[in-house]
């Protein structure tokens, strides 16, 4: 155990000064953390391995984000001396090309839903955008992968568009978006058999990265006082998924992903589990912040890779420990046991390999999202005079700083 109680009538004469000082880090822990590291597309996870943190020094890349891939040119040698031949090919060419740019036009318009900083479902020109680029599809290709696809994934995890979803799995089983959608699909309909069975392949195909499972482990360990924790996008409402689904998951909580309640049949599963949903048709930052206000008799915990915009709302009744901010606007948070929960969390409790053991750009970028935990306790530290734990806490501090590549931003402070 951490020599914590010899501490605890001093630091008690402090709770009010504990708590100021986490107020006043609270911007600086908005610009540290991940602020649109899960943005997005929710559940579309990358073709690429792609970066996590878009706060990162060199230029951002949105993880969640689908990077479509221009399709290679359909080389089509017509027969010699048939012109009916050569017709039918002119036209089958066509269709393709016709296929190919509306299926880029809606994954573009997809992203650009999905990389808002401040909602989770697309504004309602962009809607009907996405819209018409799936009548396109239906109209030069009813029975194609693209349509199919673009179909289910413009209804927003709509369950009734289900059969489309089926089909676009027939045709190309082991897509990425394929496997992303339908993992979302099933959750929706909190189906736990397919959700279990689309994880496993979600992890086979190696969308869910070792890197991204460790953090999400230490993201739901993070979270163990709260009875739900809230999610963002792809890699956290899903890697904390992966870790619920083993047999020996260390922390029972109910995850609610920001992206999936844009589906009708995923809140009805979370009002059926007494979670009070706000009468709000977009899921944004109003919705959040009505969500919290609903369920304030609740233990609430923030995953740190919500957006600034999500959070500056409720700074007041935020708290930061481990990988979340905890929502806690009925009492002030007591300043001993937060400290201790975060020492506990840092010293003992999370495995922080992004941090310490991988050493891949993701990694880099992830290990930006434990520099709140050691600026709360690193200004604690300061306050009580503890020379030892403070020295060996700046050490700590400006490694991960520097593997996150904002040592600079943490000098400066």
């Amino acid at each position: 155990m951490l020599k914590l109680l010899d501490n605890e009538p001093f630091l008690g004469q402090h709770v009010g000064a504990i708590n100021s000082i986490m107020k006043s880090l609270f911007f600086l822990f908005l610009v540290v953390q991940t602020s649109m590291c899960y943005a997005q597309v929710g559940q579309e996870q990358p073709r690429s391995n792609s970066s996590i943190n878009s706060y990162e020094l060199t230029q951002p890349v949105v993880a969640d984000s689908i990077q479509v891939e221009m399709l290679n040119e359909m080389i089509i040698t017509p027969a010699k001396g048939s012109k009916l031949k050569n017709d039918k090919v002119a036209n089958e060419k066509k269709e393709f090309r016709s296929v190919k740019i509306s299926s880029n036009k809606f994954m573009e318009k997809r992203k650009m839903a999905s990389t808002q900083a401040n909602s989770r479902s697309a504004s309602p020109l962009l809607q009907i955008e996405m819209d018409k680029e799936v009548a396109m599809l239906k109209n030069n290709s009813p029975n194609s992968f693209e349509y199919y696809l673009s179909y289910y994934m413009a209804g927003n995890y709509n369950v009734a568009r289900e059969d489309a979803l089926k089909n676009a799995a027939r045709l190309a089983p082991t897509d990425a978006d394929v496997l992303t959608q339908s993992m979302g699909n099933a959750l929706a309909k909190n189906d736990a058999v397919s959700a279990k069975f689309y994880i496993e392949k979600l992890k086979t195909a190696n969308l869910l990265s070792e890197e991204v499972l460790a953090y999400a482990k230490d993201l739901l360990l993070s979270s163990a006082e709260n009875q739900v924790l809230i999610t963002h996008g792809f890699f956290d409402t899903y890697g904390v998924a992966y870790h619920q689904f083993l047999p020996d998951c260390p922390v029972h909580l109910t995850t609610i992903s920001l992206e999936l309640l844009q589906s009708e049949s995923y809140r009805n599963v979370m009002s059926e589990k007494g979670y009070n949903l706000p009468q709000i048709k977009n899921i944004d930052t109003s919705y959040l912040l009505a969500f919290c206000e609903l369920n304030r008799d609740k233990n609430i915990a923030l995953s740190m890779t919500l957006p600034k915009a999500y959070l500056s709302p409720l700074k007041e009744a935020l708290y930061p420990v481990g990988l979340v901010f905890e929502y806690r606007p009925n009492k002030l948070s007591d300043g001993v046991s937060l400290l201790m929960r975060n020492e506990l969390l840092w010293n003992q409790i999370l495995a922080k390999q992004n941090v310490t053991q991988f050493t891949s750009l993701e990694s880099n970028n992830l290990a930006s999202n434990y520099l709140p935990m050691l600026l709360y306790l690193k200004s604690v530290y300061e306050l009580n005079d503890e020379k030892l734990k403070l020295a060996e806490l700046v050490t700590a501090l400006n490694f991960t700083a520097h593997k996150a590549g904002k040592l600079s931003l943490i000098k400066k402070q």
